[in-house]
């Protein structure tokens, strides 16, 4: 069986004109999750990473700090939803752009629960499947194509010990998956995923089991102002 563990990528730098890019404390996330897996018995065998910048980026940092001469390969179906996208659809007649939204965001009273509600009516929207020609990719399609990717990893990786650099939709989803989870508990469990926690799934073609989900214990060891979850 495998050995299947999922890295969400280290925090992106949300509020600033791109937003697929490591801020300072992501990579230093990156880099402390990367001193923690060079300390484990056993060294990966295989790494895999979404398109990203930040999929890049936190594969890159974590890697390096292992002393690793693995490079992760990069799978399509291991990118994110595209969220701004998202976002906007909720009221287009309101918010005319990323920027708008992102003002409305930082003036309000609480930025934090703003963007949380904001947020979930967006993707529930997305969910729903009531307005598909909103969107490019329709949330039926981004199931498909992260548990298409999964299934890709698993037929890939008999025996071995393997590391993949993701984004929360992504992980939810395949978690999703293999406990069938509503929709919106897919999106709770998403919300709730920290930058850089660790999920493991042991799996072969015909079964998986969770080991473990969202595991942080690393940087709470390391000081709690590196736990984030945005």
């Amino acid at each position: 069986m495998a050995l299947i563990t999922f890295v969400r990528h280290g925090q992106a730098s949300w509020g600033t004109d791109n937003y697929d890019q490591l801020s300072i404390k992501g990579t230093e996330q990156a880099r402390v999750l990367g001193k923690v897996f060079d300390d484990q018995a056993k060294s990966f065998d295989i790494a895999w990473r979404g398109e990203m910048v930040r999929h890049y980026e936190t594969a890159q940092h974590c890697l390096s700090e292992m002393h690793s001469s693995l490079v992760a390969i990069p799978h399509t179906g291991l990118n994110e939803f595209d969220h701004e996208q998202i976002l906007l659809n909720l009221d287009k007649k309101k918010y005319a752009n990323k920027s708008e939204i992102i003002q409305f965001i930082k003036n309000s009273t609480h930025p934090t629960k703003t963007l949380g509600d904001m947020f979930a009516e967006a993707v529930y929207r997305w969910q729903s499947g009531e307005y598909d020609t909103d969107y490019t990719e329709t949330w039926k399609q981004f199931q498909n194509r992260c548990v298409g990717a999964f299934t890709d990893i698993v037929n890939s990786s008999k025996g071995k010990n393997v590391v993949v650099f993701s984004s929360g939709g992504v992980i939810s989803v395949i978690i999703q998956s293999l406990l069938g989870l509503s929709d919106r508990a897919t999106f709770r469990l998403n919300w709730s995923l920290v930058n850089c926690g660790i999920t493991q799934i042991l799996s072969d073609t015909k079964r998986h089991s969770i080991l473990s989900m969202n595991e942080h214990q690393h940087f709470r060891e390391h000081g709690i102002n590196l736990l984030t979850w945005h």
